[in-house]
């Protein structure tokens, strides 16, 4: 077997966003190791990172930053009617994708020729994402033969003309994130098909996204009454339009959710597996978590930046190193880790770590400064403080009892902050003097 790692043969790189993963639901993050096997195995292998932190807790918050290592800017969308979201959006996030270089864009300048497959509307041509592939596979628009009825003409019992089919669809054709990872195969292998070595390859994948509807290989402990009941019946509190779960659908909601962590486990076992002659370092992280009931939330609302919204798994495997971090991590960083493993074959796994890590809301009101053991949030206008090691639930304020370590807190991410800014600020004076060098 040939060497991969030295100068003169760079790894292959391949990265694996997965949507809405909570960190609790990985075993290497001590949720049950029976979910993530194979990210497991990875972690234990590898660099896991235990405190990884989403720069957002939504997609658009989060994966321009883990393309540009730079987080978005604060985009204040709450005064536009609710029908121009989607437009406003899409352009904020191509031009913040625009200003920077992204990561496929470095690595294509260190040799690499790059592919990248997404289901996620938030991350497709219309949002910049496309920006340095050499191939770019948009997969968030379903074909006239649409994802739901393949999937539901599949099972017996179902015909397309019962109700039971109509209520599915109607659920279905209001999400633009029905989808299940075996519709990439056939991408997948048309991509690696088409890279030369060294090769970059980015898949995105949505299973863990709601309704959370994996597919009868990937079910242990929900039916399939169970998954579409639970679907229909928290379709209005997981979409963030209110209202409550009764116990008997939280329960089957919580037991979809288990079984997508699965289906999402066993694409990487499926993507090791396929791409295993070509000896890749792999990149697994999740743009962002899951409230399941949290804080009186369901989804990953845009405001919410409690743990369960924004400490995610991220593993680098196989890069030839080995070591656990505990120190909070930004998915910002992946962009570097990522660039050094490329041009030197290796990376320090602490070097991305530090002593704090930031997220922010899209509009910016929502924050908070993440420490190993404490936590400072500004939510909704007043400010918490939580000790994770006491209360890793985030359940009771000890502003009151630690008001010395509030206010520190509080000034260091002012600070924090307000550093962001003024190097945004210097990075586009520099490209307008490029630009006028240029003319």
């Amino acid at each position: 077997m040939r060497f991969k790692g030295s100068a003169e043969e760079p790894r292959n790189l391949v990265m694996v966003s997965i949507d809405s993963l909570r960190a609790d639901h990985c075993g290497y993050l001590g949720g049950d190791s029976g979910l993530t096997p194979t990210l497991d195995r990875f972690a234990s292998d590898g660099v896991a990172y235990q405190t990884a932190i989403a720069p957002g807790p939504q997609t658009f918050s989060s994966m321009p930053a883990v393309f540009t290592g730079r987080p978005r800017p604060p985009t204040d969308l709450e005064s536009y009617p609710q029908n121009t979201h989607w437009k406003r959006r899409l352009a904020a996030l191509k031009e913040h994708l625009s200003r920077f270089d992204t990561l496929p864009e470095r690595l294509k300048a260190a040799g690499y020729e790059t592919a990248g497959i997404t289901p996620n509307p938030w991350t497709t041509r219309a949002a910049g994402f496309d920006k340095g592939f050499d191939r770019f596979v948009d997969a968030s628009k379903p074909s006239e033969r649409t994802l739901t009825e393949s999937f539901l003409e599949r099972i017996p019992g179902i015909d397309s003309d019962t109700r039971s089919m109509e209520l599915f669809r109607n659920l279905l054709s209001g999400s633009e994130f029905f989808a299940q990872w075996e519709a990439l195969k056939e991408d997948i292998a048309a991509a690696r098909e088409a890279l030369s070595e060294p090769y970059f390859l980015w898949v995105f994948v949505l299973d863990t996204h709601y309704p959370f509807l994996p597919t009868r290989a990937h079910r242990r402990e929900g039916s399939f009454f169970s998954t579409y009941y639970s679907a229909l019946r928290s379709n209005d509190p997981m979409r963030g339009k209110g209202g409550s779960l009764s116990p008997r659908v939280q329960k089957s909601l919580f037991r979809s959710y288990r079984d997508s962590v699965r289906a999402s486990d066993a694409f990487l076992e499926y993507l090791e597996s396929t791409l295993a002659e070509d000896d890749p370092v792999f990149l697994v992280h999740s743009d962002h978590g899951e409230s399941l009931g949290d804080h009186g939330n369901y989804g990953h609302n845009h405001r919410q930046v409690y743990e369960e919204n924004i400490h995610v798994p991220y593993v680098v495997a196989n890069a030839g190193v080995s070591a656990s971090v505990e120190e909070p991590t930004s998915l910002t960083a992946i962009p570097r880790t990522v660039e050094s493993i490329a041009r030197s074959g290796g990376f320090d796994p602490h070097k991305p770590a530090g002593p704090t890590a930031i997220t922010t809301s899209e509009c910016g009101a929502n924050r908070t400064l993440r420490e190993e053991r404490y936590k400072y949030l500004e939510h909704e206008g007043e400010t918490e403080l939580y000790d994770l090691k006491a209360d890793p639930d985030e359940l009771n304020d000890v502003s009151a009892q630690l008001p010395e370590l509030r206010r520190e807190m509080a000034g260091r991410l002012r600070r924090r902050l307000r550093g962001r800014s003024e190097a945004n600020g210097i990075h586009e004076s520099v490209a307008r003097i490029a630009t006028l060098d240029a003319l």
